[in-house]
C-alpha cells in the first residue's frame, strides 16, 4: 500500500544511467546473442569435427562473457 503524502513516482537518488553502464550493457548484449548465434553454426557436418567443436566452443565462450560481465565488471566499477 503506498504511503500518504508521497509522491507514486518519485525521483531516483541514485541518478540517471551512466554512459558506462549503458555501454557495458549494449556490448554484454552483442557478445550473449553473438555467441548463441555463433555457437549454432557449429552444428554444420560439412565443417568437420574439429572445426564444429572450435565454432560450439567459441561461440560459448563469447556467451558467457556476454553474460557475466555486467553482473562481475559493473558492480566492481561501482557503477
Amino acid at each position: 500500500m503506498a504511503k500518504q503524502g508521497e509522491e507514486l513516482f518519485e525521483e531516483s537518488s541514485q541518478g540517471s544511467v551512466s554512459v558506462v553502464t549503458a555501454v557495458v550493457f549494449i556490448f554484454s548484449f552483442v557478445l550473449a546473442m553473438g555467441g548463441i548465434v555463433l555457437a549454432t553454426y557449429g552444428f554444420n557436418p560439412a565443417l568437420g569435427l574439429s572445426k564444429e567443436l572450435a565454432i560450439f566452443a567459441g561461440g560459448l565462450v563469447l556467451s558467457t562473457i556476454g553474460f557475466v560481465l555486467p553482473f562481475a565488471v559493473l558492480p566492481k566499477l561501482g557503477k
